[in-house]
């Protein structure tokens, strides 16, 4: 049987998961620090390999300069950060990269040889940041068979192990950097067959355990200036280090304990404060308010109130803290679930590359009975086998067993998606062809004409949005026509995310038919522009600034093969 592999690449902790004998899913173990989980941080040690793990997390205590952390709230944004070190440059996407050859490394170590996988990814990031991910994992030698999004992963691992009847079932997701709130429809067939659908999805992509963390930390320098008569503008930064060594565990301790005292060192002097859960849930009540405003935002957006959900899942490390699991029951009393908070995605990731790899293999069975085609990657998924038959079995050994309830997972658009086109002279409009809740894969197109006698080729600007009405389509875009910024609504949160660029011949006419046409995936966007005259296309890549061009991509995926990464100093 082969084996594929589900990875959680989280903000703060990130996890591999793979299916056991059994098709169920299990965790590998970072051997290494001995726990479950891996530590999303990359500190850059002088002369030697990066090292990944609670390590380097530790080390920033040290070397700040020198360790990377959340990379994951800014992959695929265009404010993303740059770094170097010893003359290597690095950003989201090589430093995701990393965090991925890391758990690659430790699986491997343990006899597991680590290549198709599903990534997960917050199901409110936008292509671009999906895109992002998956090209993490393709520089850390990866095949990326799909992303997946995370809260769909947790439902997918609970309804392996608990699904019984039919459900309304929420996902109420915030992770290290992160949150999520997901509606699911579940639904079992009379042979017992799962059909997991979602309903709607919410969320912010910036919103997460670190910004509880933030206020913990804030919350410590008052404390500690108050207890000596000094302003919190007068710490330095060993002091303020010093400070923030505390905080991850000051809001564990807060989770279990009613109050804890703390013991600062700095200077040959200790200082001792005290903080209650109580003062740390007040100083933190308005973020756990936001995260239950997306709660009610998305019921009233389908109508629903309380008593239509009939479980709430709480999935990601910080809904550990006592504030959360109170919130959300205070709305959904009796139904809340604590959902192997930490483990939950990347168990779910593994199911689903697992039906994603059978899929595959089912799809390379019926080319060979139709007499199709078999492609290069289609070969590469089976190995080098070319004879038919040969393929076809080797199709057959190579699928995976899982549970019989285990069955058909339907994921969401959680972006509009469509080109900017001129609908007047000077009116540079989004038609919108692909919308929020279309299910995924989905395809739509369209036909428009070019706007000027013998152009020599057309450029087709790719947007997405949160628009959701599919009447009055026309947006306005980010970039007028002559690519300078202009007001957009911020509530549609309309972004650019790359262009295809088609060539045209000598001579064409004013008004010349171009067919669009949008694919759209977990994976990504494809866009294809033909000239339908001349049946010639373009490039269906979208090209952005903040993802890799794909010769870039070949030559990071080649400087990286030769960066090992450890997990220790």
């Amino acid at each position: 049987m082969a084996k594929v592999y589900g990875i959680d690449l989280g903000t703060t902790y990130s996890v591999i998961s793979t299916l056991d004998d059994n098709g169920m899913p299990e965790v590998i173990t970072n051997q290494d620090e001995g726990s479950d989980l891996l530590a999303s941080a990359v500190y850059f040690q002088d002369g030697a390999d990066p090292v990944v793990g609670e390590v380097a997390k530790n080390q920033k205590d040290i070397e700040p300069e020198r360790v990377v952390e959340f990379v994951k709230r800014y992959i695929g944004k265009p404010d993303a950060p740059t770094y170097e070190f010893d003359g290597v440059k690095y950003d989201p996407i090589t430093i995701s990269s990393l965090i991925l050859k890391r758990m690659k490394a430790y699986a491997d170590a343990q006899g597991h040889d680590v290549k198709n996988v599903v990534i997960t990814c917050p199901a409110y990031f936008g292509n671009e940041e999906k895109a992002a991910t998956r090209q993490a994992g393709i520089i850390a030698g990866l095949n990326v068979l799909n992303i997946v999004h995370e809260p769909t992963a947790a439902a997918l691992n609970y309804c392996v192990r608990e699904f019984k009847e039919n459900r309304k079932i929420m996902v109420y997701d915030l992770g290290g950097g992160t949150f999520d709130i997901t509606l699911f429809d579940f639904s079992v067939d009379d042979s017992g067959k799962a059909l997991i659908d979602v309903i709607k999805t919410g969320g912010n992509d910036r919103l997460g355990g670190i910004d509880w963390d933030a206020r913990m930390f804030d919350y410590m320098c008052q404390k500690y200036a108050f207890e000596n008569g000094t302003e919190v503008s007068d710490m330095d930064d060993e002091l303020r280090a010093t400070i923030r060594a505390q905080v991850e565990q000051a809001k564990k301790d807060l989770s279990t304990l009613e109050k804890k005292s703390y013991t600062i060192k700095y200077d040959g002097d200790r200082t001792r404060i005290e903080l209650t859960r109580q003062e740390y849930e007040e100083l933190t009540q308005d973020l756990v308010q936001q995260t239950m405003d997306f709660v009610h935002q998305l019921l009233s957006d389908v109508n629903f109130t309380p008593d239509n959900v009939d479980v709430v899942l709480l999935v990601g490390g910080s809904t550990l803290m006592p504030m959360i699991k109170n919130a959300v029951e205070a709305l959904f009393p009796g139904k809340v679930r604590v959902e192997q908070p930490n483990l939950a995605v990347a168990k779910g990731a593994a199911l689903s590359a697992a039906l994603e790899w059978n899929e595959r293999l089912a799809d390379i069975q019926e080319k060979v009975e139709k007499g199709e085609e078999i492609t290069e990657e289609d070969k590469e998924v089976i190995g080098a086998a070319t004879d038919a038959p040969v393929i076809s079995d080797a199709a057959a050994q190579l699928m995976i067993d899982v549970p019989q309830q285990v069955s058909t997972v339907k994921d969401k658009l959680t972006r509009s998606l469509g080109p900017a086109v001129f609908v007047s002279e000077d009116s540079y409009m989004i038609d919108n062809l692909l919308f929020i809740g279309d299910e995924i894969p989905a395809e739509a197109e369209s036909v428009y004409g070019t706007r000027v006698e013998n152009a020599s080729e057309i450029v087709v600007n790719v947007y997405e949005n949160v628009s959701e009405d599919r009447v009055n389509k026309h947006i306005t875009p980010s970039f007028d026509a002559n690519g300078d910024p202009q007001y957009t609504d911020p509530e549609l949160k309309v972004k650019r995310i790359g262009e295809v660029h088609l060539q045209l011949p000598p001579n064409t006419p004013q008004g010349s038919p171009i067919r669009v046409v949008f694919r759209s995936s977990t994976i990504g966007l494809e866009v294809t522009a033909t000239n339908v005259e001349t049946g010639e296309s373009a490039k269906t890549v979208i090209e952005s600034d903040v993802l890799y061009s794909e010769d870039d991509l070949k030559k990071a995926k080649n400087r990286f093969e030769k960066i090992q990464t450890s997990g220790q100093i």
